[in-house]
């Protein structure tokens, strides 16, 4: 396979396994993603040879440089003794400490091989801790500090490995040797870093003044930082090329902070939007090529009869639970420290195995352990060299397996916002004040909820006979948007679930209702037979649907494409006019919509009480009545040349003042203390973009 097909088919393993992780998303990507690297190795036979130092710079070096971009500076800065203590001194005593009790456990690892093992694995993978992190609720001190130490501690783990596997070549280990060449590295590293970073970002501002304000210009630039930096840190300089990379992130992004007037607004948000489709792409890439290597750096041991299969299970079992120990400990000990100097914040034994379990090891130690030399100076085959790199690959395995299956446990905690109260819900008279101040602070989520809330009640207020229809489909899509939010949160309650069999129960009466309209309209000989069949199994297909609990994905993806072929070639068959089918047709969507609509009112007027579960069956219903709504105006509308261009003004002008109403009301509810900054600034940026995404393309006079 030339490399132009494996990179193809590489991205493709990695959009694959991101729509398998939209259906099973109680499962972290990362692991469908090392799956399907497996597949590919195993199955289809792809074997890709590791190169430590190009996959440093190819993937390790940018996604390191925009996690230091994007880390929260004053958090960094804050933060910085726990980071530093983890990124140095946790790695160091994992080292050796955890080198002495491999050894113990493995005896047949020497003790400079088993220090070399600790020191692979000790540091935590950026990429395998995002990748965990996106499904649970983190203690945020404990996701600031992962964070901010795996930026740092793959040097230090990647100089203590190099040391010790350089002792086992050369058969001594200089420990001044060793602390000299760390200190260079790091030194040098931050120093290259610096002033690399500095010096691009000012070149770059400088081609700016002169007028160079372009879009592309800016943007390859940026990508190309990290890149120029690390290979100058480890070629010329021999320092250590990650630090580098990690300095110049953050030094870039102070520069560029300062001089954003030099920028255009285009330029820099085409360069944000580059990077999260770049770093998509590389997060992913990492740990399908995990998968693709495991089974080579497997295969020597368990094809070997020096070590049973079992007896190496054990062993890898054991060096994860050593490492995790050693992690879990650490951060006790320190809660402890900042206890008895502080007097504040009681120790948490809890929070420590949160911080263990949240030492995740990924594609960069399994890159570092496979650089592993095969001989010695001596002529001799490198001790253990195939146990070593099998054991790097199992606790790799098991730091995933054993997060994602115990984080969502251990963190599991009933913080989310009740989005049913009262003072949450919209109801269908719109009289409840969303800017009541009695509420709690909401996290993302929450507040998006509410602002697509607000939205929905200014299209609401804005409606009149000739925008109805656009009143409709607009709401529907928010709605929509709504059901979506809550399935994010629905994990932690059990509200989601409470609405999904309300609606359930909703929509088996709506769909009722139609079939008893379309068996009068047939009695009444309103419709023809060929029309009634057409309806009637249009609504079976609604019923088969109904699992989704939503009314408008039953007219999404193949199904509705093939009845309508079905429906066309029936009337082609029949002879009858394919107008008079359509008028019938209808008179039919009318009508049932008419009766479904009568249905959901009764049953929304029974529920006169103010329990959640009253005020979430009126919600609920209320929002199925729109779409019929939207369904009765669909089929009255004309789809003249001249209706469609007044529909899209109609369209583009209302979701303006929906939008509008959502920025104002994200405005208040940063003002009055119901929202962070960081999520004024992210509901402000979905606002922003979802304007982009409505103005895209206009050019009207």
């Amino acid at each position: 396979m030339g490399i132009i097909e494996l990179i193809i088919v590489l991205v493709i393993g990695v959009t694959v396994s991101n729509i398998i992780s939209h259906f099973i998303p109680f499962i972290p990507i990362s692991l469908f993603q090392i799956s399907i690297g497996l597949a590919l190795a195993l199955v289809a036979g792809v074997d890709i040879k590791v190169d430590s130092h190009w996959f440093m710079l190819l993937f390790v070096a940018p996604l390191l440089f925009n996690d230091a971009w994007r880390f929260p500076k004053r958090e960094l800065w804050e933060l910085r003794g726990p980071i530093l203590g983890n990124a140095i001194l946790l790695v160091l005593i994992t080292t050796l400490v955890g080198g002495f009790l491999i050894h113990i456990v493995v005896p047949q690892l020497p003790i400079s091989v088993a220090l070399a093992l600790a020191a692979v694995i000790s540091p935590t993978d950026p990429v395998a801790v995002q990748a965990i992190a996106k499904r649970v609720k983190l203690p945020e001190n404990v996701m600031h500090v992962v964070t901010g130490e795996s930026l740092v501690n793959d040097a230090t783990g990647l100089v203590s490995f190099n040391t010790a596997v350089k002792a086992t070549v050369v058969g001594s280990f200089m420990i001044g040797e060793a602390l000299i060449n760390f200190a260079w590295m790091t030194i040098a590293g931050v120093i290259v870093g610096g002033l690399l970073g500095a010096l691009i970002v000012w070149v770059r501002d400088s081609i700016a003044r002169f007028g160079l304000n372009d879009i592309v210009f800016y943007t390859v630039i940026t990508l190309l930082i990290p890149f120029i930096v690390y290979w100058d840190a480890e070629v010329p300089v021999h320092s250590s090329g990650l630090i580098a990379v990690v300095t110049a992130g953050i030094v870039a992004k102070l520069l560029n902070d300062r001089h954003q007037g030099l920028q255009s607004p285009e330029a820099s948000i085409m360069s944000v939007h580059i990077w999260e489709v770049w770093v998509y792409l590389l997060n992913g890439l990492i740990f399908v090529l995990l998968g693709i290597i495991l089974p080579s750096a497997t295969h020597n041991i368990f094809e070997s009869n020096q070590i049973h299969n079992f007896t190496a299970i054990y062993y890898g079992f054991m060096v994860w639970l050593i490492i995790f120990s050693l992690r879990s400990l650490w951060a006790y000990g320190i809660q402890w420290g900042h206890y008895w100097r502080h007097h504040k914040g009681v120790p948490s034994f809890r929070t420590a195995i949160i911080s263990g379990l949240t030492g995740v090891r990924g594609a960069v130690t399994m890159a570092a352990v496979l650089t592993i030399p095969t001989m010695t100076a001596s002529g001799q085959v490198f001790p253990g060299r195939d146990l070593v790199i099998f054991l790097a690959a199992m606790v790799v395995i098991l730091s995933l397996l054993v997060a994602s299956i115990m984080l969502p446990i251990v963190t599991k905690q009933k913080t989310r916002h009740d989005f049913t109260q009262p003072e949450m819900d919209v109801e269908i008279d719109g009289d409840d004040d969303p800017t009541d101040k009695k509420t709690k602070q909401l996290d993302e989520v929450q507040a998006r909820i509410w602002i697509v809330r607000i939205g929905i009640q200014q299209l609401r207020d804005s409606q009149n006979d000739e925008n109805r229809r656009i009143i409709f489909e607009l709401v529907t899509r928010r709605q929509k948007t709504i059901r979506q939010l809550r399935q994010e949160i629905g994990d932690d309650s059990n509200q989601y679930d409470l609405i999904s069999e309300q609606e359930q129960e909703l929509l088996d009466s709506a769909v009722q209702a139609e079939r008893d309209a379309l068996q009068q309209l047939l009695v009444t000989e309103k419709i023809s037979p060929m029309t009634y069949s057409i309806q009637a199994r249009h609504l079976d297909q609604v019923a088969d649907s109904l699992e989704s609990h939503h009314r408008y994905r039953a007219q999404r993806g193949l199904k509705p494409l093939l009845h309508k072929a079905r429906v066309a070639i029936h009337i082609w068959l029949s002879g009858q006019s394919s107008d008079k089918v359509r008028e019938e047709s209808d008179l039919v969507v009318r009508e049932m919509s008419k009766a479904a609509i009568k249905c959901l009112s009764d049953l929304a007027s029974e529920q006169v009480g103010d329990t959640v579960s009253q005020r979430i069956y009126r919600q609920s219903a209320y929002n199925l009545i729109v779409v019929y709504r939207y369904q009765i105006e669909q089929a009255k509308h004309s789809d003249s040349i001249s209706q469609r261009d007044l529909d899209d003004r109609w369209r583009l002008e209302l979701e303006l003042k929906a939008l509008n109403a959502e920025r104002d009301m994200t405005q208040q509810l940063y003002e009055q203390g119901r929202i962070n900054r960081q999520t004024s600034i992210n509901l402000r940026q979905f606002i922003n973009y979802a304007e982009t995404k409505a103005l895209v393309g206009r050019n009207e006079e």
